[in-house]
């Protein structure tokens, strides 16, 4: 409690005026330590607490850091070793050939290309070779023919008294010669190649058989008959 100084009525300490006279007792003065120097203070011993804990953490844990970058760098070595051996490229087996080498003509085929024994009453000398659905028949015969044409000529005329449709007809080139590649579409639905080659009397001739036109036309098909050489 308090006492006006004016007419002396007791008052609880916050009033702000007397209750009997309205004298206006004056605001107590109120002192607190400046707010800068409290945050200054804090501050600094915040930043010196935090610096001690790091290089505390450091020193107990060089060993396991060290470790830890030890192994960061072997894992990135291993990433950039493994990226090199795989941009390296294998090597592409080729298969072995085997070569069929008569009467001055010559061809080589993969060991896959078994020779069978088929018979063709026409041509008794003829080999032949099969893989899967395809069958290739070498033969070659004696022959009056002056030039390609007459051979493709003739070659078409008996297909078509068979019954048989032409695909394709072109000529192309086997041993820096010209050469006839025809291809017929059977009577039953099955195809037949002829790729013929003329050289002093004697016609040399590869025949494919299969069940489609891809099938006696494949790069499988050419590669055996891209190596035909007469001597």
């Amino acid at each position: 409690m308090k006492k006006c100084p004016e007419c002396g009525n007791p008052s609880y300490d916050g009033a702000p005026v007397c209750g009997n006279c309205g004298y206006v007792f004056p605001k107590p003065k109120v002192s607190a330590p400046k707010g800068k120097d409290i945050f200054e203070k804090d501050s600094k011993a915040k930043k010196s607490s935090d610096n001690e804990s790091t290089v505390n953490i450091i020193k107990d844990h060089k060993l396991l850091i060290g470790a830890i970058i030890l192994i960061t760098v072997i894992v990135i070595c291993g990433i950039v070793l493994t990226s090199g051996s795989n941009q390296t490229s294998t090597p592409i087996q080729t298969s072995a050939l085997n070569e069929y080498n008569e009467n001055g003509f010559s061809f080589s085929y993969p060991q896959d290309w078994k020779e069978v024994n088929y018979t063709d009453s026409d041509h008794e000398d003829a080999i032949y070779l099969e893989k899967g659905d395809v069958i290739l028949e070498y033969y070659n015969v004696t022959s009056d023919y002056s030039n390609l044409k007459e051979v493709t000529l003739d070659r078409i005329d008996h297909a078509q008294n068979n019954g048989a449709y032409v695909e394709l007809v072109e000529t192309i080139t086997l041993d820096s010669r010209n050469g006839s590649n025809i291809v017929f579409e059977n009577a039953d639905g099955d195809y037949t190649r002829y790729v013929s080659l003329l050289g002093d009397g004697e016609l040399y001739v590869f025949r494919v058989m299969g069940d489609s036109f891809n099938s006696v036309t494949s790069s499988d098909v050419d590669s055996i008959i891209n190596t035909a050489h007469v001597a």
